[in-house]
């Protein structure tokens, strides 16, 4: 096992996911901005299975983020060790690449979504 190869993957899903983190806070402010206006123009119970999805995505997003910044810690300690024989970390790092694979779909989903919505609300107010 190139534990190497391992522990620079792991180090790009990491920048990959810290990014997603500051874009699903700028898309959370674009929603406290426009919420009221998107209540108004939308379908109320669209807005709300939006919101609750956007909300899940961020939770997911931390919770990858931090589970993947420690199988990268350890990735780096096997490298240390010169760990050869440690499957854990193999399992590890296919479930990480697995649950982040779902999670770059389901942003992007969601991300299409909140910007179609607030594309409609901004053509309506310009009229």
């Amino acid at each position: 096992m190139d534990w190497q190869k391992l522990y620079w993957e792991a180090d790009n899903w990491v920048s990959h996911l810290a990014f997603y983190k500051d874009e699903l806070q700028f898309l959370q402010k674009l929603l406290d901005r426009y919420f009221e206006d998107m209540v108004q123009h939308q379908n109320l119970d669209e807005i709300r299975e939006e919101v609750m999805r956007f909300q899940d995505l961020k939770y997911t997003c931390n919770k990858l983020l931090a589970n993947t910044r420690e199988h990268r810690y350890q990735l780096a300690l096997a490298i240390d060790q010169k760990d050869i024989e440690h499957s854990m970390a193999q399992q590890t790092h296919l479930g990480l690449q697995e649950k982040l694979q779902g999670f770059t779909l389901d942003i992007t989903a969601t991300k299409k979504e909140i910007q179609s919505i607030t594309e409609e609300l901004l053509e309506s107010s310009k009229q």
